[in-house]
């Protein structure tokens, strides 16, 4: 176990999780299209093992059946409390012990950004794990491959759901490491979201501004450290390269080889890398996929860019990471979703009034990335002598005026009683604590998430604007130095002389 390096390698983050009883390996074989992605879900909402299926049901044109490829799901998603730690695999992906709980995983992303960067390491070729086969040209044949059909109604297969994009800016003073989805549109291509203010279509932006947005290098990565994935979810600054927070994050640099048809580095244990140039001039249909809110809306594809596919290289006995977005908590939550909490956090930090105000931030999973809970350190809100309305404007502004904010749509303010990380106890501090409409703020102003459902099937998608709102589970009295004194009426509610005697005559009551 200590030679293991499950945020840096791959496949010992795997072995991590079989010593943890935490790996199923199916024998059995397994079709691609749907019932890969129907055993994920159950998985996911079971919160049971990892399953890695090692009998794909493969087509005969595939051009390497024993390489290309297994798959492995539900990566990120919850493991069963009732085993430890729930967070367990995120903590995983960033080297922490695995009973390492959220608020310290928060907390730790957010100590490495204080520390100096550490560029990545390159290496040769020959030691590159993701350089033992290469397809080129015909042999190239992206149909073929075991890709999954996860949803009914998708659009199509979705081979990009948890590999990495790396695109660099034409002076190459940005490299960014980002996931975004993609689907096979043939052989050759495929298509996928490159939109803003995502840093993958910056950086895009950069070639199209140089006048060459047909002809932008990428790479796409499978398989990479899973500390590199969960940081390349991560809304971090503009301009700031991934790879280099990563050395920070695990503190050593990561190894990178360059790729065989461009100059971007890729990392270099990836199980499988495609090469290739994005034309952001050329638009083919895209979708609909299931997302992160838990729809599929069938016959809705949208315009998207085109990603030519040039080469492939991987590894022997290649593995696919998959994810299966849909009804939470699955890795769109537990990442995209839960880490944008760190960001969120970092704004406050940064905030010379509200710095000593807001305690923590944390994106509910049973909000699917559209709620930012904040806990409100009413002490230090009474000094400010501020009022609800200016308050949560306040909060509004920051939150939503941001690239962290993207994704959220609804604030919720909560006083420090509440335990924001236990979603019983936010719930009933919103629907008790906040008079609908009363107690809302709503901004306008702001540019609204395209995927939330309320937004892509309303009459706001053709604005994609509004629907923002902060929402304020504070008591007036919260606001004044003399406070609300209310008790709970739940086990934290009794006096801690209670709760321990209590707790320790446990087994006595009979109880286990």
């Amino acid at each position: 176990m200590s030679a293991l390096k499950p945020a840096l390698r791959f496949r010992d983050f795997l072995q991590v999780l079989k010593e943890e009883g935490d790996l199923q390996e199916i024998t059995t074989e397994v079709d691609p299209n749907l019932e890969v992605g129907a055993v994920m879900r159950r998985v996911y909402e079971e919160k049971l093992p990892v399953p890695f299926f090692q009998n794909l049901k493969k087509d005969s044109k595939n051009p390497d059946p024993e390489n290309l490829f297994n798959i492995v799901g539900c990566l990120g998603g919850l493991r069963d409390k009732s085993k430890g730690n729930d967070h367990a695999r995120i903590a995983l992906h960033l080297g922490l012990d695995s009973q390492t709980p959220m608020p310290k995983i928060i907390n730790y992303l957010l100590e490495a950004k204080t520390k100096k960067p550490i560029t990545p390491q390159a290496v040769d070729s020959s030691g590159a794990p993701c350089k033992d086969n290469k397809l080129t040209g015909d042999d190239i044949k992206l149909n073929s491959l075991p890709a999954p059909m996860l949803h009914h109604g998708d659009g199509g297969k979705y081979i990009q759901t948890y590999g990495m994009f790396v695109l660099q800016t034409p002076d190459k003073s940005w490299t960014n490491w980002s996931i975004a989805r993609g689907m096979i549109h043939d052989d050759n291509h495929l298509t996928g979201l490159v939109i803003n203010p995502q840093h993958i279509r910056q950086v895009a932006d950069t070639w199209n501004a140089v006048g060459k947005g047909d002809k932008i290098p990428f790479a796409l990565c499978f398989g990479v450290p899973p500390a590199a994935i969960l940081v390349s979810s991560m809304p971090i600054p503009e301009g700031v390269s991934e790879a280099d927070y990563i050395g920070a994050l695990v503190e050593e640099p990561l190894k990178v080889v360059k790729c065989e048809t461009n100059e971007l580095e890729v990392p270099a244990d990836s199980e499988i890398v495609l090469e290739g140039h994005l034309n952001l001039n050329e638009l083919v249909n895209e979708g609909p996929f299931g997302e992160m809110h838990g729809y599929c809306f069938p016959g809705t594809p949208h315009p998207c860019p085109l990603y030519t596919v040039e080469t492939i290289t991987y590894r022997n006995h290649a593995i696919l990471p998959v994810s299966n977005p849909g009804l939470c908590t699955d890795e769109t939550h537990t990442l995209i979703g839960g880490l944008v909490s760190a960001e969120a956090k970092q704004l406050f930090m940064d905030d010379a009034v509200l710095k000593n105000v807001i305690m923590e931030a944390f994106t509910p999973y049973e909000g699917v990335a559209l709620w930012l809970a904040l806990k409100v350190n009413t002490k230090e809100l009474a000094k400010l002598n501020t009022t609800s309305k200016d308050f949560c404007k306040r909060v509004g502004d920051i939150v939503f005026s941001s690239k962290t904010g993207f994704i959220i749509q609804e604030v919720v303010l909560v006083s420090e009683d509440v335990d924001i990380f236990d979603f019983r106890k936010l719930i009933w501090a919103y629907i008790t604590r906040h008079a609908p409409g009363d107690d809302q703020y709503f901004f306008e102003e702001y540019r609204a998430f395209p995927l939330a459902p309320f937004i892509s099937q309303g009459p706001r998608a053709k604005t994609l604007k509004g629907a923002n709102c902060v929402t304020d589970c504070l008591f007036p009295q919260q606001y004044k130095p003399d406070g609300v004194e209310f008790v709970t009426c739940d086990f934290d509610g009794y006096q801690d002389s209670i709760k321990e005697k209590v707790l320790k005559n446990w087994s006595a009551y009979g109880y286990k």
